[in-house]
């Protein structure tokens, strides 16, 4: 498995760099001027390891990125068969030829012939499993292309590509990883490896849900969730001995820190803070600031099949209203990104109940009042969301008398005009947010 023949398809910038590094351990480079027909070169790949000839031992490509224009002339064009022959024959001959596609591979070859004078099998294997994917990518972008092009059926090619392992899944016998769409911004980028393999299945979820409530909650809250609910939504009063899940936070002061003592919390998480190293958490990470990533479609795996739409722009939500609270979105947002169905009450910018995941509206407010009255909280001129328009006459008498000021829900529905009528005649302001959101986990 001794390196003594290289091909390069190109040899400028850091490649041109590569090659000299490969002439001073003695290795001979070819180009594609040394090749009538590049095909030739699958030939030359295949003689590598054979006693009386010394093949091409490591070949050097460049592999096309994503198509950028509709025009068959210029994705036809873009095909080159030897490149993908090439890439073949040396994933089939790996344990005599080397196949390199990514420039960042360069300093571990050198360091490799360094050591042993070789290239180690691991690596041989490793770089074939990177050839193959980019190959696989190449191949799905052109079918996305004339696949439009063509308006003929579309596949719709996933590519998977695993971040990081996980503690465990959401069981602890269960086996988990984190991965994304290839080649594509996702949400955990900027959380380094380390970090995610110490935590599980359900702490991704936890994170990702108090970070995207966060996210709409221009002001300083601190959220938490556990196992997939959002359980609180304060800016003050912040007593979370006991407490269990994922608590993430835009702002830091002596009382939030005073609160977050005898907690057990899996994970405190405090965007853009200064260092809480003396401060008594369990478990911290710290982020510079919430991802945010742009999303075209929204994937729900069912035993097979993917359900595949749009996401909803909950940043553009608006309220059918005279006068627009921010509270008004503060409920809304919190029951947009709850199971449904939801619903919550707010009252002085703190949420003061909630109950999510419900069969039923009136088994949401019911299970929501009783929340609020075991915590003995006086819902005089609070706000109450819904993620569902309201269709039962039964919820609007629930409401009457409990001291809620005002009920955000979607409307859209024939019941709206009955339900508006009876709880303005009952002091209740109703405002329309215009969109409905119910939420499946």
């Amino acid at each position: 498995m001794n390196v003594n023949y290289a091909f390069f398809e190109k040899t400028d910038g850091l490649l041109e760099s590569f090659q000299k590094k490969l002439v001073q351990f003695g290795i001979k480079i070819y180009t594609a001027g040394d090749f009538d027909d590049m095909f030739d070169l699958n030939v030359e790949i295949k003689k590598s390891g054979e006693s009386d000839f010394k093949g091409i031992d490591l070949v050097v490509l460049e592999m096309p990125g994503e198509n950028q224009r509709l025009e068959e002339s210029y994705i036809l064009n873009s095909i080159e068969p030897w490149k993908i022959a090439a890439v073949y024959s040396c994933v089939k001959n790996y344990r005599n030829s080397v196949i390199v596609i990514d420039p960042g591979d360069f300093d571990k070859i050198i360091e490799s012939l360094e050591e042993c004078g070789d290239v180690t099998l691991q690596d041989r294997r490793m770089f074939s499993l990177k050839a193959l994917y980019r190959l696989l990518r190449y191949n799905s972008s052109i079918h996305r292309e004339m696949s439009e092009l063509f308006a003929s059926e579309k596949f719709e090619t996933l590519i998977l590509e695993e971040k990081s392992p996980l503690r465990y899944g959401e069981n602890p016998q269960q086996l988990a990883y984190l991965t994304k769409i290839a080649k594509t911004k996702s949400f955990f980028d900027s959380f380094d490896e380390d970090t995610l393999a110490g935590l599980s299945y359900n702490n991704i979820v936890d994170i990702h849900l108090a970070l995207s409530l966060l996210k709409y909650l221009d002001d300083s809250f601190a959220v938490r969730v556990h196992h997939g609910i959002i359980v609180d939504v304060r800016k003050k009063h912040f007593d979370f001995k006991s407490s269990r899940g994922v608590l993430a936070a835009n702002f830091i002061n002596d009382e939030l820190i005073e609160g977050l003592k005898g907690n057990d919390l899996d994970i405190v998480m405090l965007p853009g803070t200064p260092d809480l190293s003396k401060a008594e958490i369990r478990k911290f990470i710290k982020i510079k600031e919430i991802p945010s990533v742009e999303v075209e479609k929204e994937y729900r795996f069912m035993d097979g099949n993917f359900l595949i739409q749009t996401p909803d722009d909950l940043s553009n939500m608006k309220f059918l209203s005279d006068e627009f609270d921010v509270q008004y979105k503060f409920a809304n947002i919190v029951v947009a990104l709850s199971r449904s169905m939801a619903c919550c009450i707010f009252k002085d910018y703190e949420l003061i109940s909630i109950s999510a995941g419900q069969t039923e509206q009136i088994d949401a407010l019911e299970t929501t009042l009783r929340k609020a009255e075991k915590k003995s909280m006086n819902l005089d001129g609070s706000v109450c969301a819904f993620d569902g328009p309201i269709k039962d006459i039964e919820v609007v008498n629930h409401v009457i008398g409990t001291g809620i000021k005002t009920i955000i829900e979607p409307g859209g529905v024939k019941e709206d005009r009955i339900v508006k009528k009876q709880l303005e005649e009952n002091g209740i302001e109703l405002i329309f947010s215009g969109r409905r959101r119910y939420k499946i986990s």
